[in-house]
């Protein structure tokens, strides 16, 4: 049963990424062409068209998505996002929930890739996450897009969480972007990401699990101003573990 249920995940695999390159070929040339317009109406435009293939991606993968709190913001605002990070479809996940003009904080060794890395680096932010110098870089480039009227989605842990604890260590990065620019952070809490597609391991992504998505109210960026920076931090990490804790009463995440 189980070298049945590894081919059938196997070929789940093969059509999923064959969604991806599909979407991503159509994708390109509208981001491309809007890039290439200079119009900067006709860019941020072109920002709402991965959300909307993000949402088209997810129903394909065979993911059922549920949003709680979806009410607490409003679509029109502005906002610095964070969530916690446990699967690599956090990013899809974010772009196919988030309402809002919303760019991305992301890895910059994905400027290498073909096609892909051309337009991250148009229209997101690109970071060496080890690099101090550099993180502090894309911080000021941040706050600068950020007087655009973009909203921002940072993953505070980094990288992927492959632990059995819910979080890792918060950077201060999303928090001083919130406090500098006088901009709302609004926590996420993704629920299932992990089971459906783990960072590491074995398994592939699993269609049919539930993704349970949590709202917060907007937290105002005094929460995190001045000598409060450290205080507003734990709390944004206690709203996300509270919600962890719902789904997974152990305390720690499940064994999958």
């Amino acid at each position: 049963m189980r070298i049945v249920t590894t081919i059938l995940l196997s070929l789940w695999a093969i059509w999923c990424l064959m969604v991806f390159i599909t979407l991503c070929l159509i994708l390109f040339p509208v981001l491309f062409l809007s890039v290439l317009s200079g119009h900067a109406r006709i860019i941020r435009a072109a920002h709402f068209a991965p959300p909307a293939l993000a949402r088209v991606a997810l129903v394909l993968f065979g993911i059922r998505l549920e949003i709680r709190g979806r009410e607490l913001i409003d679509p029109n605002g502005q906002y610095v996002y964070i969530s916690n990070h446990r699967s690599l479809l956090d990013a899809v996940i974010a772009g196919a929930v988030i309402p809002n003009y919303v760019k991305f904080l992301g890895k910059a060794e994905m400027l290498k890739w073909p096609v892909l890395g051309y337009l991250l680096d148009k229209f997101y932010v690109p970071v060496q996450r080890q690099d101090s110098a550099d993180r502090a870089r894309s911080i000021q480039i941040m706050e600068e897009k950020i007087m655009t009227g973009c909203s921002f989605f940072i993953c505070p842990e980094s990288t992927c969480n492959t632990t059995e604890e819910f979080l890792t260590r918060f950077y201060n990065g999303a928090f001083r972007l919130s406090a500098d620019t006088d901009v709302p952070l609004v926590p996420l809490t993704f629920i299932g990401a992990g089971e459906i597609w783990p960072r590491k391991g074995r398994k592939l992504i699993h269609p049919g699990r539930k993704l349970i998505v949590y709202w917060h109210r907007p937290i105002p960026a005094s929460e995190f101003q001045g000598d409060r920076l450290t205080e507003g931090r734990e709390k944004v990490k206690a709203l996300v573990r509270t919600d962890l804790l719902r789904h997974y009463p152990s305390g720690k995440y499940e064994r999958s």
